[in-house]
């Protein structure tokens, strides 16, 4: 499978993931969100490493808009990320989680329509379906790998969400 439909599948669970935390309980949010946030932080390193680096170096300035995009990706991934930070900070029970949760969607819904049908089709265009296919079964690779870390990092932070609903639970007993 080439590069770019990795990447796209990767949009479509990203997607179907917002969708699960927006539509689950509020007790089961944290834990969504501690299995995607890791997925998401792992697309934003493999797309970097394994597609928008090497196409930044074979275009050149070429091509103006796939030569500003790889900076314009750094300072929307800075921003992403930063929204990511916040989220972290504050409990998922809490009303504003929810509102940043979509803040973040939203934010990256667009990052995603840029990606889809401006750059992609250039670096389509210009790398050809051989070099997609080596990419892809690079950057295919290397999801493997992070994956298995993602889960981990996803299972340990959905242990740390049960642990707060337990710890929780325990302040809001009355006193014996």
């Amino acid at each position: 499978m080439d590069a770019l439909e990795i990447l796209r599948q990767m949009h479509v669970e990203a997607k179907e993931a917002f969708e699960k935390i927006h539509h689950a309980d509020v007790g089961d949010r944290g834990g969504l969100w501690a299995k995607l946030r890791p997925e998401l932080v792992l697309h934003e390193q493999l797309e970097e490493r394994f597609v928008y680096d090497p196409a930044s170096h074979d275009v050149g300035h070429s091509d103006p808009m796939l030569s500003g995009w790889h900076d314009r990706h750094h300072h929307e991934v800075e921003q992403a990320e930063a929204m990511i930070h916040r989220i972290g900070d504050i409990d998922s029970h809490d009303g504003r989680w929810l509102s940043m949760v979509t803040e973040l969607q939203t934010t990256l819904e667009g990052h995603i329509h840029t990606e889809e049908v401006e750059i992609w089709p250039r670096i389509r265009s210009m790398w050809g379906s051989d070099k997609l296919e080596d990419a892809g079964g690079k950057l295919n690779a290397a999801k493997m790998v992070g994956g298995a870390g993602a889960k981990v990092s996803g299972a340990v932070g959905q242990a740390g969400e049960a642990l707060k609903d337990v710890t929780r639970g325990h302040r809001e007993e009355p006193a014996a």
